[in-house]
């Protein structure tokens, strides 16, 4: 299952959900916890940017591609 990052839109806390892409929204457990259950706002998934792959052991280098073109 993948790893899922929600935020609360009252607190702007963040969490990191591992669940199914079918699994309910969660609540907010901050503001749960703070209101009493009178107030419990849906978290809402924010996509982080993610970063380059990195390729480990040989042949992954990436200068090994531009060195093929150049002429030296």
């Amino acid at each position: 299952m993948p790893l899922y990052t929600f935020q609360c839109p009252s607190c702007r806390q963040e969490q990191e959900v591992k669940q199914s892409i079918s699994d309910p929204i969660p609540l907010c457990k901050r503001c749960k916890s703070a209101s009493l259950g009178i107030h419990v706002p849906k978290m809402i998934r924010i996509f982080k940017p993610t970063g380059k792959p990195k390729f480990k052991g040989t042949g992954f280098y990436e200068t090994d591609y531009a060195k093929k073109g150049k002429k030296t």
